[in-house]
């Protein structure tokens, strides 16, 4: 489901305009009309020349009024931006705030473990300012699980905040802490986006979603409906087996650094380029490059990785399907030799729409961490879209034995603007 973005305008420039130069014209009128009377005293010629005259005058205002009118109107325009993890800005100078929100209700069977649990997952907040209408200041706050600290499960983060230098028309680079353009969902994931309850289960494993990395980005697009994007970050940096022995010096998700003091010895570079130039088609390939998982570490214990993907999303009426499949490769002898010197996934998902306010869903994934061992997941409910920006959401959940075994149903509310 897209988000639009809702402009509230308190100007009407043309109305403005009109009565201005109305105006104009009645302060003009009265000089005009006297010299016309003593024209008894003047020549015809002279008359001629005082109305031109005035006639130039009231055109000079004319173009005056409309500048000032202009700047005026543009000033009076208040936008406010759906939320996108890539916030949607207006092209005059001025605050943009958004935000979302969800809650999750889960009722699972794990083995022999019950599990009913009701979490606020995440409240987000978006600031963003134009310095001008080149330059433009973006960012997101957000706490997950409402409390975090020491003893308990929540966090408090941010997951971008960066600068965006708009080059030209359609070109920009952005430099400070960016999400990966990578996937469908770690860009933008707000609840009303996406069906189910939970974010689809290979974006968040094989895909570390959300991903996000102190880096500098320059993207560009085509009015054919080609785009492309080339970033430079901090890499991963995966556990080190020399400091604890439970470390997992090959689980991905696990190696994200989040900008926070990230050691950037060894630097990734990541690529997409993406299609939209057919109505209802978006076809992207993206990949990226890490030179060390182990950033150099003075005794090595992991060496480089490489991510490949892509996706297509078609959408025919009420119906649309999303493919999405990704891949990492990990060098070195000891990812080999632990199994997990290849993780891929993917996923095949098909929603209806058949009325406005409601969506129906299936999603079918499969994807392996190690080898040998195949997960699957399978996910079918529905959403519910009371307002704009509200979404109630319901769906079932069944793992097989090696995803986990955790079978049951999940509920969810959230809401964005």
């Amino acid at each position: 489901m897209n988000k639009p973005t809702h402009f509230i305008k308190t100007k009407t420039r043309d109305t403005m305009k009109a009565f201005g130069i109305s105006c104009l014209y009645l302060l003009a009128a009265p000089t005009s009309f006297a010299d016309i009377t003593s024209s008894s005293n003047t020549s015809s010629n002279n008359n001629k020349q005082e109305i031109t005259k005035l006639k130039s005058t009231v055109e000079q205002l004319e173009r005056k009024l409309e500048l000032v009118l202009t700047q005026v109107a543009d000033q009076q325009e208040i936008t406010t931006t759906s939320p996108n993890h890539s916030i949607q800005l207006g092209a005059h100078t001025g605050v943009h705030i958004g935000g979302y929100g969800e809650m999750h209700y889960r009722n699972l069977s794990v083995n022999d473990d019950e599990i009913r649990e009701l979490d606020f997952h995440r409240m987000v907040l978006f600031f963003a300012y134009d310095f001008n209408e080149r330059v433009h200041f973006i960012s997101e706050f957000e706490i997950e699980h409402i409390i975090a600290g020491a003893n308990s499960r929540g966090a408090v983060e941010l997951e971008q905040v960066y600068l965006e230098f708009d080059l030209s028309e359609n070109s920009n680079l952005q430099t400070g802490a960016l999400l990966m353009p990578i996937g469908i969902i770690n860009e933008t994931h707000e609840p009303n986006t996406f069906y189910g309850v939970e974010r689809p289960i290979v974006e968040t494993t094989v895909i570390p979603t959300t991903w996000w990395s102190n880096g500098i980005k320059y993207s560009q697009h085509f009015n054919n409906g080609l785009h492309y994007d080339l970033m430079i970050s901090e890499g991963l940096k995966t556990e080190d087996p020399g400091v604890a022995a439970s470390a997992e010096p090959f689980n991905l998700k696990k190696g994200k650094q989040k900008g926070s003091f990230a050691d950037a010895f060894d630097l990734a570079t990541t690529g997409r380029v993406r299609y939209t130039g057919q109505s209802g088609l978006e076809i992207s390939v993206y990949g990226q490059y890490q030179p060390d998982l182990d950033q150099s570490a003075i005794t090595s214990y992991a060496s480089d990785a490489t991510l490949l993907g892509g996706h297509i999303i078609y959408q025919h009426s009420t119906i649309t399907t999303k493919l999405l499949y990704a891949q990492w490769n990990l060098g070195g002898q000891a990812a080999s030799e632990a199994g997990k010197n290849n993780q891929n996934g993917g996923y095949i998902e098909i929603n209806w729409e058949p009325l406005q306010q409601w969506g129906f869903y299936v999603r079918q994934s499969a994807w392996t961490l190690s080898d040998a061992i195949d997960n699957e997941q399978t996910d079918f409910g529905l959403n519910y879209y009371p307002y704009d920006g509200v979404v109630f959401k319901a769906d079932i959940q069944i793992q097989n034995e090696e995803a986990g075994d955790a079978d049951g149903f999940g509920l969810a509310m959230g809401y964005a603007f």
